[in-house]
């Protein structure tokens, strides 16, 4: 359907401009290629341009259209005449009429569908990258007590293993490794490239755990909130939200969380960006589980 209205558009101030010094004279070709060609970006996009992009949009074209007609004098007096001939032909009295009750009365209908009370509440001012809690309630699986974990300070308990027990700290990467394929590659991909099985059905995408603006600019702390909360964790400041990210506290325990984290900067090479915890900050209330 919007590709057979966006022909139409285009047909038609194809029409508009290749008539513009034949047949319709060019007061009539412009109207009409400025109709054709607002109602081409409001109706022949899948989904709908913004409406602040479409009057945009139309100021363009408007201003266009003003500086093509008063390029020259010939082009005034030809846009101008019909215009003209309207105010000043007795014969035309009654479009002058016409106009001069239709134009009034359509600034007033805008004015009072203007001034009506809004019937649905004023949308929320979305933050598009909310700020993290500072402490989070985490719960795994099977668990009777929860922890407290501090996502500002906090730090991975096993970051300090790659470096002081390289061999504990392989196993747990390679633990990460097998929950990654398990849980997650359906939608950020064999290669965490964000192109896995689901990728193009959830919406927002899916991170791609490849790119340098990712991984390289978190913490790991903030992953773990991520991955934890998921979607359903994220602050109301960030509403509406529309993803799919399950919150997977639900379905591993903290070790496993820690332990993909670990591969997804292991397999990508990048390192995390530096936290303000000390390595023993990662575990408030309950400590580990």
């Amino acid at each position: 359907m919007h590709l057979v209205i966006s022909l139409v558009c285009l047909l038609v101030a194809g029409t508009a401009v290749f008539l513009a010094r034949h047949r319709l004279g060019l007061f009539w070709s412009a109207a009409i290629f400025f109709v054709a060609t607002v109602a081409f970006a409001q109706y022949g996009f899948e989904p709908a341009a913004p409406a602040s992009v479409v009057k945009l949009y139309a100021m363009g074209v408007f201003v266009a259209l003003a500086m093509y007609v008063t390029s020259s004098d010939a082009a005034l007096e030809q846009f101008w005449g019909p215009i003209e001939q309207i105010m000043v032909d007795p014969s035309k009295k009654f479009v002058l009429w016409a106009l001069l009750v239709l134009l009034p009365g359509v600034v007033a209908w805008q004015t009072y569908e203007s001034s009506l009370p809004a019937t649905e509440p004023p949308p929320k001012i979305r933050s598009v990258h909310p700020a993290p809690p500072n402490t989070i309630d985490f719960q795994a699986p099977g668990d009777s007590e929860s922890m407290t974990f501090d996502v500002v300070n906090g730090d991975s308990p096993i970051r300090a293993l790659e470096t002081s027990d390289p061999e504990k700290f392989a196993e747990h990467v390679a633990n990460g490794k097998d929950v990654y394929y398990e849980n997650c590659f359906y939608c950020h991909g064999d290669y965490l490239a964000a192109d896995g099985h689901y990728a193009d059905a959830v919406s927002p995408p899916p991170a791609n755990f490849q790119d340098k603006g990712t991984l390289a600019m978190l913490q790991e702390a903030f992953l773990f909130w991520r991955v934890a909360k998921g979607g359903p964790g994220l602050p109301s400041s960030g509403t509406p939200w529309d993803s799919s990210m399950p919150a997977w506290e639900k379905f591993l325990t903290e070790e496993e969380i820690w332990d993909v984290i670990a591969f997804l900067y292991e397999y990508t090479g990048f390192s995390p960006r530096a936290g303000g915890g000390h390595g023993d900050g990662a575990h408030g209330e309950g400590g580990a589980h």
